[in-house]
């Protein structure tokens, strides 16, 4: 077995190496061929079967509370495991046993190198490199159908023979799963275990000791990494050992699995193919930081790897073990499908077939002339998006669009992509169906007038600047773009009204004058384009922009136009903190689509005016009127269901900041029926409307019922927009808050734990929104009696919570928390009493009774 010990590999701690000729039980030492942080291998010899072995000697240590026989015993039933694994692309285990204080495992002698040394031999293609490493990807397979994981799957773990044969070796860091699924974490998982992990700072567990990672080094020896991990760097600055292949699971001490193995796997391959791995950092806190937050390095100038390769590793390598692949088998499958091989057997089939086609060309021919008329749909979605079979390879502006997606590395941009791809895809065939139909309604049938044709067909160009102008940003995407992606698809307009006769009739007249026709043209399409940005979370360059556009509009004097500009505006304005500005825009708009008879733009702000009028200015008695002459035009005009059903959500908002919650119940589950109907049930715009309707029934105290509307709406934001999405930790922010409630601690604490790391993956470490989860899980920590625990995470809470502009009553409800979690264990009692009565004088100002009267028992019953 060919694996040499590293030049600068440190000092065993344990003694010197066996010397030649001494024995491991019956093996006979031939001499040392590795050194490692986990032991000994040595090529022996076997005098009973007369052959060459390898034989490793693992080391055991006390500590975490187990004893050395403990240790020992643990070590040999998990070699004893690994031994029953038998499969071609894995070192044969041929034994067992306990050689003085360690666990010794003899096994094959390969006649061959390290993965690392076959790839420094020659240069390597990416195809070679695949194969060999499918083969150890299979070995990593046949172990978890024993239910082991590797834990430490790297290069320098999988052998090539002479003969070709790949082996993967070292399971010396293996681990039997558990028989139960485990429950996942996302993102920074902090379930107490025994011992911590600290990077920089914060505290998060491992079950292996207290290990530092802050980069600091240990002037005293200590238990400081850094120095060592700085010192073994390669020329390229690019680290090595261990570590560099860890999944973010292993270096915060939680759960692994065999998605474990999958991401040191696909770590590995990356390095193998692109000569860097993955993840940047000179440094091992560096390096963590990397890995937990995915940041991926783009892909080499120049390199031959394809991306369909790329995509595979970059789900592999993703953060969250629950948003890899499933198993390694659908990992080495999707490695083993080339896309490039699937379109040519299909060129090939389709030269099959083309002959007897030809055969009847003159038949149709009458047919198809007559018919070629109406056939342009896809010259002109051309640039703006591709319609292919489902079996066929993404066009090239699918692809445009994927690869800016995946590029902005979102843990969540394939999972985004693959919705907005399903939606725009069946999008594009609905405006290419209905282009043909009204083609051919006038030109093949003749049952439609020249003056219809006129009017469907600038209804589908209008919607089809707007379809192109969202797939414009989508193609340029940011990770804020890839964010909304979903939302900014689901704003597109229908394409009903382009066969609405009647209201096509009765749109506004176009101006007389050719000149204004023109202008008029181009600005239309720049609203379109500010949407676009907008709808896709651009809201900065939106907002800056749009002011000039409506300027521009007054210029041209066309007032259909102006009402269109400024409603968006409006529109933009109501994601603000400035209500006001927007009501006055929306109500300027709707006067002038009154004026001009602009139905759509009177319906479209009427429904916002109840939004911000009801929900931000909390002025219930005008939201109603809006809503009734919302109601009113959406009447007359006919069509607009989906409009109602976002009515309808807002008429419920409305209802709820003014505390009616019955009426604010009924407005919203209408609107979830509604939508549903309209959308079916797994869209993300019926899981908007069902998180609202669960959170005013969670505030009637309607537990149960609210948890069942959240749970709808969280299961379908994982599978629409991935699990790492923000729009997912909002709603598992407020599941963890009815967990509480239903004193489901344990399960609240998760789902508030999941919510806080997608956040501060997204937003970082400093973001305010980062109180709500952090305060939640303080709570359900005091729910489950660890007020020690507690603290931690509220004193953080606290303190984004003092910070200026802050809402005073979530101030008091973190103090109040904190000072019965320092209470509770013992510490700063003083304090605690001095955040209660914070708490006290907060509530108090903003007239809560009921909280007032539980503080104040508080501070009754423990007295300073």
């Amino acid at each position: 077995m060919h694996n040499p010990t590293p030049p600068n590999a440190p000092v065993d701690p344990a003694g010197a190496p066996l010397t030649r000729g001494a024995s491991i039980g019956r093996y006979v030492v031939l001499g040392l061929v590795g050194r490692g942080g986990m032991g000994e291998v040595y090529a022996a010899y076997d005098p009973e079967l007369d052959r060459k072995v390898a034989v490793k000697l693992l080391r055991v240590k006390a500590g975490n509370g187990v004893s050395l026989t403990e240790g020992r015993q643990r070590t040999l039933r998990e070699a004893q495991a690994i031994a029953r694994l038998s499969h071609p692309n894995v070192v044969v285990v041929f034994d067992v046993g306990t050689f003085e204080e360690k666990v010794f495992i003899a096994m094959e002698f390969v006649d061959g190198n390290t993965v690392t040394y076959w790839l420094e031999q020659q240069p390597r293609t990416w195809q070679e490199i695949l194969r060999v490493f499918i083969a150890a990807g299979r070995g990593l397979i046949a172990a978890h159908e024993k239910g082991l994981v590797h834990r430490d799957f790297k290069p320098d773990n999988v052998m090539v023979g002479k003969d070709g044969q790949v082996r993967v070796m070292d399971f010396g860091l293996a681990r039997q799963m558990p028989e139960r699924p485990i429950k996942e974490h996302r993102g920074r998982p902090i379930t107490p275990t025994r011992g911590s992990l600290k990077v920089g700072t914060g505290t998060l567990p491992t079950d292996q000791g207290t290990l530092v990672l802050n980069g600091d080094s240990n002037a005293s020896g200590g238990n400081s990494v850094s120095g060592l991990f700085d010192a073994r760097l390669t020329r390229t600055g690019a680290m090595m050992g261990t570590p560099a292949y860890m999944a973010p699971e292993q270096f915060f001490g939680a759960t692994t699995d065999a998605r474990t193995d999958q991401f040191s796997f696909c770590v590995s391959l990356y390095e193998a193919l692109y000569g860097e791995r993955p993840f940047p950092g000179k440094k091992l806190s560096e390096l963590t930081a990397n890995v937990v937050q995915g940041t991926v390095r783009d892909a080499p100038t120049g390199t031959k790897v394809p991306f369909w390769v790329r995509r595979i590793l970059l789900r592999g390598l993703r953060s969250a073990a629950g948003e890899r692949y499933a198993t390694m088998g659908e990992l080495l499958e999707a490695l083993g499908k080339d896309p490039r091989e699937t379109r040519k057997k299909w060129a090939v089939g389709a030269a099959v077939v083309a002959l007897p086609l030809a055969v009847g060309l003159g038949v149709w021919q009458g047919v198809a002339n007559q018919q070629a008329i109406c056939g342009g749909a896809a010259d002109r979605l051309a640039g703006t998006w591709d319609i292919h079979a489902a079996d066929q390879p993404e066009g090239p502006r699918q692809s445009q669009i994927h690869s800016a997606f995946l590029r902005t590395g979102k843990s969540y941009a394939a999972d985004v992509y693959d919705t907005v791809n399903r939606a725009l895809t069946s999008y594009a065939r609905n405006w290419a169906d209905m282009y043909r139909e009204n083609c051919e309604a006038t030109h093949i049938r003749k049952d439609q007038s020249e003056e219809v044709l006129d009017l469907r067909t600038s209804c589908l160009q209008e919607r089809l600047a707007g379809f192109h102008a969202l797939t414009e940003v989508f193609a340029d995407a940011t990770g804020e773009v890839v964010e909304n992606a979903v939302s900014a698809t689901n704003q597109l307009p229908t394409l009903d009204r382009c066969a609405d006769v009647p209201t096509l009739r009765a749109v506004v007249r176009p101006p007389d004058d050719p000149s204004v026709i023109s202008k008029v043209g181009d600005l239309r399409k720049r609203v379109a384009e500010l949407k676009a940005q907008f709808d896709a979370g651009r809201w900065k360059q939106s907002l800056s922009q749009v002011p000039g556009l409506v300027a521009r509009a007054r210029g041209v004097g066309y007032q259909p136009l102006v009402a269109e500009a400024l409603a968006l505006n409006g529109n933009l304005l109501s994601t603000t903190d400035d209500p006001r500005g927007a009501e006055k825009l929306l109500i300027e708009a709707y006067r002038l689509a009154d004026s001009a008879r602009h139905d759509e733009v009177r319906a479209e702000a009427a429904t916002t005016l109840v939004f911000v009028i009801g929900d931000q200015e909390r002025r219930l008695d005008k939201a109603l009127e809006w809503a009734d002459t919302a109601t009113a035009v959406l009447h007359r005009l006919g069509g607009h269901e989906l409009l109602r059903a976002w009515l309808l959500n807002n008429i419920g908002c409305a209802y709820s900041v003014q505390q009616d919650d019955g009426s604010a119940v009924k407005e919203l589950a209408e609107s979830v029926a509604l939508k549903k109907k309209l959308l079916g049930d797994d869209h993300t715009d019926v899981a908007l409307s069902d998180g609202n309707l669960g959170n005013v029934l969670f505030s009637m105290g309607r537990y149960e019922e609210a948890l069942m509307h959240n749970g709808t709406a969280l299961s379908i934001f994982e599978r629409r927009l991935g699990l790492g999405h923000p729009q997912l930790a909002r709603a598992l922010d407020n599941r963890g808050e009815i967990l509480n409630a239903l004193g489901r601690y344990a399960d609240g604490r998760k789902a508030y734990e999941r919510a806080a790391a997608i956040w501060e993956r997204e937003l970082g470490g400093d973001a305010g929104v980062l109180a709500y989860p952090l305060t939640g899980i303080g709570l359900a920590l005091l729910g489950e009696s660890n007020p020690a625990s507690a603290s931690v995470p509220l004193e953080r809470a606290l303190r984004f919570r003092s910070a200026e502009g802050t809402e005073p009553t979530e101030r008091a409800e973190t103090s109040f928390a904190l000072a019965r979690a320092l209470w509770e264990s013992g510490r700063e009692q003083s304090r605690a009493r001095r955040l209660a009565t914070d708490a006290r004088t907060l509530y108090a100002a903003a007239t809560m009774p009921k909280e007032l009267a539980v503080v104040d028992k508080w501070l009754r019953d423990h007295p300073g």
